[in-house]
């Protein structure tokens, strides 16, 4: 198991990629150049792991092979509080986008 955003990620986790909010499950793990990358079950495609988020069991398969929240939570109505946190933790994806975002760039082009 390796240390993620929020979590330990292994082959068999549920995490979503921070740039696009891709959910799938991890079926491998590689290192390259000193960086750990995962491969998503629901993508096909690679990822480097400070992209990403490692979630709970709060995701389900839909019938389209791909991961989503439970059906039971998509009509539920969310407190001003909730709302909130929703909010923060979007601000701080598109904060984390930036960063890699800047990082790559940094790399590519410094």
């Amino acid at each position: 198991m390796y240390d993620c955003m929020n979590g330990d990620i292994a082959v068999g986790s549920t995490v979503r990629y921070a740039g696009t909010g891709s959910v799938g499950e991890v079926n491998r793990l590689e290192e390259r150049d000193h960086e750990l990358w995962i491969h998503l079950d629901s993508t096909g495609l690679w990822y480097a792991t400070a992209a990403l988020e490692v979630l709970g069991g709060q995701f389900g398969v839909n019938g389209w092979g791909r991961k989503s929240p439970e059906k039971k939570e998509w009509n539920r109505k969310l407190s001003l509080e909730e709302l909130k946190k929703v909010e923060e933790r979007k601000v701080e994806d598109i904060r984390r986008v930036q960063e890699i975002t800047s990082s790559i760039s940094a790399g590519v082009f410094g």
